[in-house]
C-alpha cells in the first residue's frame, strides 16, 4: 500500500491508546489493507511521542511529554481522588487537560508515579434486605449446585444495545498505589447510562452451546402476556435442542418473568426450573450473561466496521456477533457460577464483583 493518511493514522492511534497492538489494529480495518511493518512503526512512534504524526523540526509538542511538570500534574488529578467518592479523572480527560496522549498518560501513571490501574465495575444498589435475601438464596443455590451440575442450567436474560453505545468498561479505569482491595469501592463502581435508541434482544446459553439471539419488537412492552407469547417458547426450543437429556431453566427476578402465569407456564413446559423466590434480587454479578456474554458482546460491538447507523444495520451487526461468539469463554464463565455464588456468601450478600 502508499503513504497511510493523516485520518488513518488518527485511527491508529486511537487504537493503540485503547491498548490495541499492530496485528489487533489491522483487524479492525481489515478492508484497509495495512502493512504490518508500516502499523509496527506507527506505533512505536505513538509510544515514543504520543503521536502518530510526524513533526517538524521546533513544531508541535516535545517528543517526550513525561516532563516534571506533566507528571506532578498527572499525580495532582489521579492521587487527589483516593479520598473522593463521586470524583472520577478519566485517561481521557487528564489526556486533554494536559495536551498529550492517553497512552502517555498511562505510562507517566505507570512508569513514573508506579500506579496500577483497576476496571470500574458497573453495579447496582443493594439495600439491607436485599442483602439478607442475597446472602440466603445464593447459600442455598451454592448447596444445590455443584459444577457439573451447573452445565445443565440454561441460563437466560435479556438487554438493551444502542446505537450509540457508552465507553467501553475496559477503558473506565482507576489508578491506586494499592493493591485492589485496598482500592475504595465506591471508585470501582459505576452507573449505567441509558440512551435512547436500542433494540432490546432475549438469549440464553447454558454449557456446549448457545441458542438463538431473540430480537424484541421495538416499543413492545414486555409484560408477561409478551412474554409468554413471543418471548419464552423460543427460549424453551432452544432448551429442548441444547440439553434434550434434560435442562435447569433460569430467569431473573422481572415481573414478566415471575408473573403468575410465567410461573405456571415453566411449571408445565420444563422438566426443572430455579424458582423466582430461589434466584437472588438484584444480582447481575451471578448470571454469566451479566458478567461474560454482554461484556463480549460490547466488546466486539465497538470494534465492528463498518458502525450501524440505524436500527435494522444494528440487528444485523449483533446478529453477526452473536453467530461469531466463540464456546469455551461462555463455558469458563458457567463454571465460575459457582465461584461466584461463593463470593456472595462471603461478601454478606454484597457487592463483591471489584475484588475479583
Amino acid at each position: 500500500m502508499g503513504k497511510v493518511s493523516h485520518e488513518d493514522k488518527m485511527r491508529m492511534q486511537t487504537l493503540r491508546e485503547q491498548g490495541c497492538g499492530a496485528k489487533a489494529i489491522i483487524r479492525s480495518y481489515p478492508y484497509k489493507q495495512w502493512k504490518l511493518s508500516t502499523v509496527q512503526k506507527i506505533c512505536r512512534r505513538i509510544d515514543t511521542t504520543g503521536s502518530a504524526t510526524e513533526r517538524k523540526a521546533g513544531c508541535g509538542r516535545p517528543k517526550s511529554v513525561r516532563t516534571a511538570p506533566n507528571i506532578d500534574r498527572v499525580e495532582e488529578l489521579i492521587c487527589s481522588q483516593e479520598g473522593e467518592r463521586e470524583t472520577h479523572h478519566s485517561t481521557r480527560q487528564i489526556a486533554a487537560e494536559l495536551n498529550i496522549s492517553e497512552r502517555s498518560v498511562r505510562r507517566i501513571a505507570r512508569e513514573d508515579l508506579h500506579l496500577t490501574s483497576f476496571r470500574r465495575v458497573p453495579a447496582q444498589i443493594i439495600t439491607d434486605a436485599m442483602r439478607q435475601k442475597r446472602l440466603e438464596r445464593a447459600t442455598a443455590l451454592l448447596r444445590r449446585f455443584k459444577v457439573r451440575d451447573t452445565k445443565r442450567v440454561f441460563f437466560t436474560d435479556e438487554k438493551n444495545f444502542y446505537l450509540n453505545p457508552p465507553v467501553s468498561n475496559q477503558n473506565n479505569r482507576v489508578w491506586s498505589r494499592g493493591k485492589k482491595v485496598d482500592v475504595r469501592p465506591s471508585r470501582l463502581l459505576v452507573q449505567r447510562e441509558k440512551f435512547a435508541k436500542h433494540i432490546m434482544v432475549s438469549a440464553g446459553v447454558c454449557f456446549g452451546g448457545k441458542g438463538r439471539l431473540h430480537f424484541i419488537d421495538e416499543k413492545a412492552k414486555v409484560d408477561a402476556q409478551y412474554y409468554l407469547r413471543r418471548l419464552l417458547p423460543q427460549l424453551i426450543e432452544d432448551c429442548n435442542q441444547l440439553k434434550p437429556a434434560g435442562f435447569i431453566f433460569q430467569q431473573d427476578g422481572a415481573p414478566a418473568h415471575t408473573a403468575r402465569v410465567t410461573q405456571e407456564w415453566l411449571h408445565a413446559n420444563c422438566p426443572e426450573i430455579i424458582e423466582k423466590d430461589q434466584w437472588p434480587p438484584n444480582s447481575p454479578d451471578l448470571n454469566p450473561f451479566d458478567y461474560h456474554v454482554w461484556g463480549a458482546m460490547l466488546e466486539r460491538y465497538h470494534k465492528f466496521q463498518p458502525k450501524p447507523k440505524t436500527i435494522a444495520e444494528l440487528k444485523d451487526a449483533l446478529q453477526s456477533i452473536w453467530d461469531d461468539m466463540p464456546q469455551e469463554p461462555i463455558n469458563k464463565a458457567i463454571k465460575n457460577f459457582t465461584k461466584r455464588l461463593k463470593a456472595c456468601v462471603q461478601a454478606n450478600g454484597g457487592h463483591f464483583e471489584h475484588l475479583m
